[in-house]
């Protein structure tokens, strides 16, 4: 009896079971209808979505190169490792972990790479190795390990090093222009990536690109107007006379004055473009066009040049410095000595301060200032298509008295970047047309402003071609170039004192010139700030001069312009230690 119920119950418990059974497997075949016919269009979209990545398409940031065609900065594609950990972490195939661990490019053991991979279990993204060169990546690459895969980005490498650095500028980890002309035509050089969707496996294999979404298109290249040639004889040119003269720093220019292109744009102490450091301070800024001084001397050509162009004077007008010294407004106006009675040339030939002075005075104030504005100050050269550009200040006309006004006529009161002076400079060789400054190279020159006659423009040129010869006693002789003639005029200006007044023993030293003065292609200027090696290097005629005709000798035989004198200046050029001793001694 006993044994009936117990079988009676076991075969109620297996009915339930079977019960319980069906119902499960009814209700998961019922999900299953479900999910293959109603919602079926829902599971393809997630799954495609899990399936699909988008993937970017990279392109080559613009090529710069100098206006000969030598490249100045070029975007080479590096890699970066990556580790994908969360397919990694699944990875049970042991070869993939043996190809791993033997690869010399990673140069990891297998602890270590086990550590990294299920320390970050979830990431999709491990960077490895940053900044390798294509070919030691495609090494790892060309593993084929599920989850490790190359990542590819640019690098902008600057072949011409610190002698370019502040004028071509640098870009950052994304290669993006930081500076200079990286940053002024970020736009023009930088690429366009493209975009694609890929279909991957669970681990990551690649089973086929679904769709290209936008085309990757390379940056433009630039062709600057610069001369790496002569932009690298003034670097070297520029950086030991800083050296030797234990200067702040220096600038140089050179202009083509017929079309505005700056063929060199020099600035010491520069940076290695090619270091992520050092990127800050003076050392990045290309001074010769972002900073700004009180010219002195170099600026009385404009004076004179508003006065020749007045009609009431010309080159051989008579101007009394006597007695070598004035006062204005209770300042005194001096010369380095007493010049007496001397003409217009002679004022520009021996760089008199009262003489310069008493010829602005005398002109209408608006004539004089007028020409200071035709002339470029307080203005940005190439209308500010380089960052940082200098304008240069000027007083307003309605505030300035005779001592200020006075004072700008030789340079003070008043201030322009180098390449300010060079545009102006190069006015005068260019026929008495002013051209906009271009740092690319141009196919046409543009249209310039006449902001003095032709007959003034060679007026000025042959007054300043006296400041060279030692005939004449000028204070640039040092400016001058075997076998060329050359004309311009040198600069000492005191240094502002930040509390007040100016350094008495602190000078920029400058010389701007063109050469060859007969026909000028090429318009120098030079500046060396503060140099305190020894006091003369504070005079533009020994501190700047023979930096220019340096620069100017190298310039002639690489752009292969022929000597006109040879004779005379060779001759000359046997005296120079000897003229060097006199301006010493003077």
């Amino acid at each position: 009896m006993h044994g009936r119920k117990t079988h009676g119950f076991s075969s109620l418990r297996y009915k339930v079971i079977a019960l319980i059974f069906i119902v499960i497997v009814g209700i998961l075949l019922t999900r299953l209808l479900y999910l293959t016919t109603i919602d079926r269009g829902f599971l393809l979209d997630k799954g495609l979505q899990e399936a699909n990545h988008p993937r970017v398409i990279p392109a080559n940031r613009g090529v710069i190169f100098d206006r000969n065609g030598v490249p100045l900065a070029v975007s080479a594609p590096i890699d970066n490792i990556i580790f994908d950990a969360k397919v990694l972490s699944q990875d049970t195939n042991d070869a993939d972990w043996h190809a791993l661990a033997t690869s010399p490019v990673l140069d990891m053991s297998l602890d270590e790479i086990r550590t990294l991979v299920f320390s970050n279990p979830t990431s999709r993204h491990v960077i490895v190795i940053k900044n390798l060169p294509p070919s030691e990546a495609a090494e790892v690459d060309n593993l084929n390990v599920p989850g490790v895969y190359v990542e590819r980005n640019h690098q902008s490498f600057y072949p011409q090093g610190t002698a370019l650095a502040q004028f071509v500028g640098f870009t950052d980890v994304n290669d993006t222009g930081q500076d200079a002309i990286e940053l002024a035509y970020e736009k023009y050089l930088a690429p366009i990536y493209g975009k694609q969707y890929i279909t991957t496996s669970a681990l990551g294999q690649v089973y086929s690109i679904n769709q290209l979404v936008k085309d990757a298109q390379d940056g433009h290249d630039l062709y600057l107007s610069i001369d790496s040639r002569l932009q690298y004889v003034a670097y070297q040119a520029l950086s030991a006379q800083v050296q030797k003269t234990d200067a702040d720093w220096g600038s140089v220019v050179i202009l083509n004055p017929h079309t505005g292109e700056v063929l060199a744009a020099v600035s010491y102490p520069s940076f290695n473009p090619n270091s992520t450091t050092g990127r800050s301070g003076i050392e990045v800024q290309d001074q010769a066009i972002t900073s700004t001084i009180e010219p002195g001397s170099t600026m009385k050509p404009v004076t004179i040049t508003a006065a020749l162009e007045s009609g009431q004077y010309q080159p051989n007008t008579p101007i009394d410095t006597n007695p070598g010294s004035y006062m204005l407004d209770n300042n005194k106006i001096q010369d380095d000595s007493n010049f007496g009675l001397i003409n217009v040339t002679k004022v520009i030939t021996k760089s008199s301060n009262v003489g310069i002075s008493k010829i602005a005075l005398s002109l209408p104030r608006k004539v004089e200032y007028n020409m200071f504005l035709k002339a470029g100050i307080s203005q940005k050269p190439s209308g500010g298509k380089f960052p940082g550009e200098a304008s240069g200040f000027i007083y307003p006309l309605n505030i300035l008295g005779d001592f200020q006004f006075a004072t700008m006529a030789f340079g003070y009161s008043v201030t322009a970047s180098t390449l300010q002076m060079a545009r102006y400079y190069a006015a005068i060789a260019n026929g008495g047309v002013l051209m906009p400054i271009t740092y690319v190279k141009l196919d046409t020159p543009p249209s310039g402003q006449r902001i003095m006659s032709a007959d003034t423009a060679n007026e000025m040129i042959n007054i300043l071609k006296t400041v060279v010869n030692p005939n004449d006693g000028g204070t640039g002789i040092l400016a001058n170039v075997p076998g060329y003639v050359v004309a311009g005029k040198t600069g000492t200006a005191h240094i502002v004192n930040p509390k007040g007044g100016y350094f008495s023993d602190h000078n920029n030293a400058l010389f701007a010139g063109m050469i060859p003065a007969n026909n000028p292609q090429l318009v120098i200027v030079v500046l060396v700030s503060n140099p305190k090696a020894a006091h003369f290097y504070g005079y533009g005629g020994i501190g700047a001069a023979p930096v220019f005709a340096q620069i100017a000798l190298a310039a002639m035989h690489i752009l292969g312009i022929p000597p006109s004198n040879d004779q005379i200046n060779l001759k000359l050029f046997q005296n120079q230690q000897q003229y060097y001793q006199q301006l010493i001694e003077a």
